[in-house]
């Protein structure tokens, strides 16, 4: 092979590479849930983490009671990961270390908050 064509050789393989690794990106998802009048809790759907190994989560006390506990569930094998009090505000905040599917759980509420998870 002549010298000239290693750099193109080169360069188109590196150019199939880098489309095969984009192609390979995981797609962004969010789930989320609101506690309703006469409930005490929610479920959000279970996602996976992310290729970085995160779950983002974000909780809103609510208007009622103005508070709220939540956790954030490994759905393979059901450990907390996470859990936390939230009052008349909200919270938010990044999970590292995950490999897994996780869904978020509000509990001790009286309607009004809500959370979500995305990854």
């Amino acid at each position: 092979m002549k010298d000239w064509k290693k750099p193109l050789v080169l360069a188109t393989s590196l150019a199939a590479v880098s489309m095969l690794w984009a192609g390979t990106a995981q797609a962004s998802t969010e789930a989320n849930c609101s506690v309703s009048l006469g409930n005490s809790g929610c479920n959000t759907a279970t996602i996976p983490a992310s290729s970085a190994h995160e779950i983002k989560y974000y909780v809103e006390g609510g208007f009622f009671c103005a508070q709220a506990d939540f956790q954030v569930i490994d759905a393979g094998n059901k450990v907390v990961v996470y859990s936390r009090h939230v009052g008349s505000g909200t919270v938010g905040g990044t999970i590292g270390g995950l490999y897994g599917s996780y869904y978020l759980r509000i509990y001790h509420s009286c309607g009004g908050a809500s959370g979500a998870i995305h990854n």
